[in-house]
């Protein structure tokens, strides 16, 4: 069972090690990374954007591409990650903004090369370097030096430098001036001689840096300006989470980073996810077959789903239908027609009962006058019956089920982190369950779907600065769609919204789901088509699907609600006034126990505020 948990738990690249290459699996944007221009990746954390910087450093290239010779390798990369903690050390009142942003630029200079050296000394290992390769002019350019002899003594003094800078930034006021190379001349003067001396035909060399986001916008101009002078052999590839590029000004002011002139612009999201995540899963499975685990190498079959009809009758359809019929039992002419119904079509009579306010009697005859208008309506709203279900029975149960790997899908949203968690997950609450039996059950897979959501709804908090905030509209957001989802006497399937109200409230909300998106909190979509003629085309929000399982309401990408930006706001401080505002004060919430638990926890919450 250790392997069968170990299966899914590696979901995270920088925990990879050992089995990077066996279950790296290309994204299906792969080859836009492979292109000599540059090229910036946009997904949000967790969306596959380091494992494919990482897949492309040199090391890791030859395996990957299943290549014998080292020779017909087509390109050289190297991976930095920018350090948060480090490079907000580069600011001060000691110095001015100019010297600190040359100290930073000679900075970056320093670690690029240092990765540079990493990769000459693999290249001399495999025979793939001339003599003349010389790293003289590199170290002149860099270090102010002329005198290191290779690449390994280049190695060590970048590494002396780098305690220098680091000594001086911590102490500005106490060091001596440190050397500074000019921004991106090394690089450029270290690309050039490895590509002069590399014996393969037309050598590319990539840099990629990673998490681009954590840079201030002052760096973000002097790196801008990097990949925008770019020439060949070297590109920039660099990943970045939404809304984190957040400046594409060079150090000219007047001269901007722009797509598609200076690099290619990659959407993660919108990249096919689909497959490549089956494809991700499909890998693992098929290794752990190979481990001799007693397991299915068919997703379909290891993480199975529940039909709607057969979920609406596990949540209790019967219920309903057997009420259906006592009443309808009197009425001779449905008679037969009853009697040709299923327990999930009574069911669905009863709940559009509700959802009309109309007589079951007329509602029946309607049905039997006119099948195929009935059928169209069952196609469109029986997915959002099974919330209703059991609306008002007390008790813990299991009042909604998520399964099925496209579930997991449709809930990861592009995160093949997320995805692989769920997986991951649901092994756990099988074993420590049920056992495992060849199968997760539709019934673990919906407890671990709610645990992980719990698990991203605690960490919001430390993400951010606005951490806090986040998560008080996220609780709010959640809780209202939960009510939407079971009240059958609106759109079904609303689990969207865009901002109404004042302007400048509009704008402080949209700040703050723009961040929280940026942190997958929420999700900021394109606009759909309008559905008035007079209707502005607004951003629509959604809370992050990965939390749809926790709070009970629909995972699929559906209708939207109008929300006043200022009701939005009150859920810092009276979240129960601003559920009243954006749900009406005539709509009756459920009570405490008839909530789900993971919900019920946080009632301190939501009664909180003054009436």
């Amino acid at each position: 069972m250790d392997k069968l948990r170990s299966l899914f738990s590696d979901y995270r690249a920088e925990w990879s090690s050992d089995l990077f290459d066996a279950f790296f699996i290309n994204p299906p944007y792969f080859s836009q990374l492979e292109i000599p221009r540059s090229c910036k990746l946009m997904g949000g954390r967790g969306t596959g954007k380091t494992t494919a910087l990482r897949s492309l450093r040199f090391d890791v290239t030859m395996p990957r591409l299943g290549l014998s010779d080292p020779r017909q390798i087509p390109y050289f990369g190297v991976y930095l990650r920018v350090n948060k903690n480090r490079v907000y050390a580069f600011a001060g009142p000691e110095l001015s903004a100019t010297d600190w942003g040359e100290l930073f630029a000679h900075y970056m200079n320093l670690l690029i090369c240092l990765e540079f050296c990493e990769l000459t000394v693999w290249l001399r290992d495999n025979g793939l370097l001339n003599d003349s390769f010389s790293v003289a002019s590199v170290a002149l350019s860099l270090t102010n030096s002329a005198e290191l002899a290779d690449e390994a003594e280049l190695k060590r003094h970048i590494q002396t430098c780098l305690i220098h800078v680091e000594n001086f930034v911590n102490n500005p006021t106490d060091q001596p001036r440190i050397f500074k190379s000019m921004a991106e001349s090394p690089i450029r003067y270290f690309a050039e001689e490895l590509s002069r001396n590399v014996n393969t035909p037309k050598p590319l060399i990539f840099c990629c840096i990673d998490e681009y986001e954590n840079l201030t916008d002052e760096q973000q101009a002097i790196l801008n300006t990097y990949i925008k002078h770019a020439e060949p052999p070297l590109s920039y590839k660099f990943g970045v989470r939404q809304h984190g590029h957040r400046t594409h000004r060079t150090r000219d002011l007047d001269d901007l980073l722009t797509t598609p002139d200076d690099y290619q612009e990659v959407d993660i999201a919108t990249a096919g996810f689909d497959n490549f995540a089956e494809n991700v899963a499909t890998r693992r499975l098929q290794f752990a077959r190979d481990l001799n685990l007693n397991i299915p190498t068919s997703l379909t079959e290891f993480v199975p789903g529940l039909s709607v009809n057969d979920e609406a009758l596990i949540l209790g359809a019967e219920k309903h239908a057997a009420k259906v019929r006592g009443e309808l039992a009197n009425s001779p002419e449905l008679t037969n027609w009853l009697g040709e119904r299923t327990t999930v079509e009574l069911f669905f009579l009863e709940f559009w009962r509700a959802k009309s306010n109309k007589r079951l009697v007329d509602l029946a005859s309607s049905w039997q006058r006119n099948p195929s208008v009935w059928e169209t309506r069952i196609g469109n709203h029986l997915y959002a019956s099974l919330f209703w279900i059991n609306k008002g029975w007390k008790g813990k149960r299991l009042r909604k089920y998520y399964s099925g790997w496209k579930t997991f899908i449709l809930m990861a949203s592009g995160n093949i982190r997320y995805f692989l968690e769920l997986l991951d997950e649901s092994i756990s609450v099988q074993i420590d369950g049920e056992g495992f039996h060849g199968e997760l059950t539709p019934k673990a897979q919906t407890k671990a779907a709610t645990r992980v959501g719990a698990r991203r709804l605690k960490q919001l908090e430390g993400l951010t600065e606005n951490g806090i905030e986040i998560k008080r509209i996220a609780l709010g957001i959640g809780r209202v769609f939960f009510e939407l989802a079971r009240t059958p006497n609106h759109a079904p399937e609303v689990n969207q919204f865009i901002l109404a109200g004042e302007m400048n409230k509009i704008v402080e909300v949209a700040k703050i789901l723009d961040e929280g998106a940026s942190h997958l909190a929420f999700e900021a979509l394109k606009p759909t088509k309008a559905t008035t003629p007079d209707e502005k085309q607004d951003t629509e929000y959604r809370l992050h699907p990965i939390f749809s399982a926790y709070f009970e309401y629909s995972h699929r990408q559906k209708r939207r609600a109008s929300f006043d930006a200022a009701s939005i706001l009150k859920f810092g401080d009276n979240p129960r006034q601003a559920m009243r505002d954006l749900l009406g004060t005539d709509f009756k919430m459920a009570e405490q126990d008839e909530m789900p638990e993971q919900i019920a926890l946080f009632s301190d919450f939501y009664e909180g505020g003054n009436d």
